[in-house]
């Protein structure tokens, strides 16, 4: 039976690097002993990655990104704890709060853009954690770098700003935030990193985070060495230095976009203008949990946007060419018969 084309979840299709490959496949001849030097080699490498002076010793390195926002909100969230975040985005910002029984603070969008006098008033003496997704998940719009700096700024110290940068490749603009100067200049911040979408090495299960080592190294303390695997700690380090293989896939999203939007326009379509791994489309005229539905028996995966908040709303992924002219051409089969 053929798999659906997955385009719910946000999975880089082009698939990991070669030389990513490569490397967990060598190192999987080693499985039977424990990472030894692995976590230090690619701390090292993350460094030089980012460059601007951050030192190895200025990382966490998590089972995902998730599993580095989770060290965060276990650090953080403790009973009575508050932690603001915009509504909507990531969801896992909410299932972490929870788990943790922490308090959650929402702050609602104003017209899809962060409200930032609204985070600010929502900080109180409980605060500990304020999470942004940047760009936005589910909506794909992203803040600038003057806007993170104001904000910032206002941001009193005790409470502790986790900057999620899980799609910051793929952005296509001068004026992104700078997250290592703000870093450098010892803000109380966290930027959270994965290896899943421009690396494609999303079952290895590899993120990071990095921000001033006063802030860092509490959350490090928290972490069981070498937690990852050999294979993933092998995959990323060869992904990093994989650089044709980074531009082939920023290239796809950054063109995938393009096309969808000259697509959905000829469809008549309203849609968010992303920066992101996906488009989200408002107000489909066929509803979106009917569109998921119907796309599925034609063999292609999509993701209603309720699970974000965002009922009504239908999120795409972007895929290769051949992936993303598949998807027009079912919904061209739905809004036809539906």
């Amino acid at each position: 039976m053929t798999e659906p084309l997955r385009l719910h979840a946000n999975e880089n299709l082009l698939g990991p690097s070669p030389m990513a490959v490569a490397a967990m496949q060598e190192a999987c001849l080693n499985a039977n002993f424990y990472p030894q030097n692995h976590e230090a080699i690619l701390l090292e490498k993350l460094a030089a990655h980012i460059g601007h002076g951050i030192r190895p010793e200025q990382f966490v390195l998590g089972n995902g990104s998730a599993d580095v926002l989770r060290m965060l909100v276990q650090h953080h969230g403790l009973p009575d704890a508050e932690i603001v975040v915009p509504r909507p985005t990531f969801v896992a910002y909410k299932r972490l709060t929870r788990v943790h029984r922490a308090n959650l603070v929402e702050v609602p969008l104003i017209d899809y853009q962060i409200d930032f006098d609204g985070l600010i008033n929502a900080i109180t003496d409980k605060t500990t954690l304020l999470f942004l997704c940047n760009p936005n998940n589910p909506t794909g719009l992203y803040v600038n770098h003057q806007e993170m700096a104001d904000f910032l700024a206002r941001v009193p110290e005790h409470v502790c700003v986790v900057v999620d940068e899980a799609y910051h490749d793929f952005v296509d603009v001068d004026d992104f935030p700078r997250m290592m100067e703000f870093v450098n200049a010892g803000y109380n911040v966290i930027v959270a990193r994965t290896f899943s979408k421009v690396y494609g090495l999303a079952s290895m299960r590899v993120g990071y985070g990095y921000g001033p080592e006063h802030v860092i190294a509490p959350i490090r303390d928290t972490r069981v060495r070498s937690e990852m695997g050999i294979m993933a700690y092998a995959g990323a380090a060869a992904a990093l230095a994989d650089e044709a293989h980074i531009v082939n896939s920023i290239e796809m999203v950054q063109e995938g976009r393009e096309f969808y939007y000259k697509e959905f326009d000829r469809l008549g379509l309203k849609y968010l203008r992303s920066q992101a791994f996906f488009i989200t489309v408002e107000d489909p005229p066929v509803p979106a949990q009917q569109i998921v539905d119907e796309a599925l028996k034609q063999g292609v995966l999509l993701r209603h946007a309720d699970v974000f908040d965002m009922p009504g709303y239908l999120r795409v992924s972007i895929g290769r060419p051949e992936d993303n002219k598949r998807v027009i051409e079912v919904l061209e089969n739905i809004f036809q018969n539906g």
